[in-house]
């Protein structure tokens, strides 16, 4: 818990700091803006330099990191307006328990670490429908594009039972039997606790009894477009996500599990645009 409060306030933090400095360049922007018309000042366009076009079609690839895990994104943008973008986008990442702590076995060579009381892997697909709208636009190549994301639609946890190696000397040569995580079997505990768990199994043990919880998502977010490149994309995003499900994921044995999940997330995306 003390981790994932950790977590939720470095990315809190970071998203403050990070509103708080581009807030001040499109304030100093439009003072500055302010003045020229004040002094009748009148910007000069050299007959050399580029003009900035409106693309109307984006396409962007990303990675992020949330409070509860990371994962990857795909997302399309199309211009209804000069400020406003219609978005859709896939998104799939990985979600943790705030109580999972990894175990390692010590003294037992060729293992794999696990997260003790962990029943299911958790996969979650995302596939939104939302706007984009441009709030601060850029003044030239080296500024900073502000928008704000807001986007929602179904989403479906995919929920995969963990196997673990158990220690049965009697049973198999090799000293070990790959069993599904049963919390109430007695060797399914760590070995200092008197189990006979000696570490993960393979991701690939039990992706046939993958079981499915539909639900939906919500996103807000605000994003930083800074490419120096008319046609090209890059951006820094963040925000906040709320995941609800149609039941409770089983995540964890013995502890609260959640059917609502809330994260604070990190994006950044690459791209390209096309008229």
């Amino acid at each position: 818990m003390k981790n994932i409060f950790t977590t939720l306030f470095f990315l809190f933090s970071f998203t403050i700091i990070m509103l708080s400095a581009f807030a001040l360049l499109s304030i100093n922007s439009v003072e500055a803006s302010a003045q020229d018309i004040a002094t009748g000042f009148t910007p000069t366009t050299k007959p050399n330099d580029d003009v900035q076009l409106l693309y109307r079609n984006e396409r962007e690839f990303g990675a992020l990191i949330h409070s509860s895990g990371w994962g990857i994104n795909y997302r399309r943008c199309k211009h209804i307006t000069g400020y406003k973008k219609r978005v859709l986008e896939l998104e799939m990442l990985g979600m943790r328990h705030p109580k999972q702590i990894k175990t390692e076995v010590s003294d037992v060579g060729g293992t794999k670490g696990y997260f003790y009381g962990k029943q299911f892997t958790v996969t979650v697909l995302r596939g939104g429908f939302g706007y984009h709208k441009i709030i601060t636009g850029k003044s030239d190549r080296r500024g900073v594009e502000l928008r704000l994301i807001t986007l929602g639609g179904p989403c479906i946890a995919f929920a995969k039972p963990v196997y673990l190696e158990i220690e049965y000397e009697d049973k198999n040569p090799s000293g070990t039997v790959i069993e599904r995580y049963d919390p109430s079997n007695p060797r399914h505990k760590p070995i200092n606790e008197g189990g006979s768990i000696n570490g993960r199994a393979s991701y690939f043990h039990g992706l046939g009894q993958m079981n499915f919880f539909p639900g939906g998502f919500l996103k807000l977010g605000l994003s930083f477009e800074h490419s120096n490149l008319d046609d090209d994309i890059k951006l820094l995003e963040t925000g906040i996500v709320i995941d609800g499900f149609y039941k409770t994921i089983p995540m964890m044995a013995n502890t609260k599990n959640n059917q609502v999940y809330v994260n604070v997330y990190l994006n950044i995306m690459f791209g390209k645009k096309w008229f």
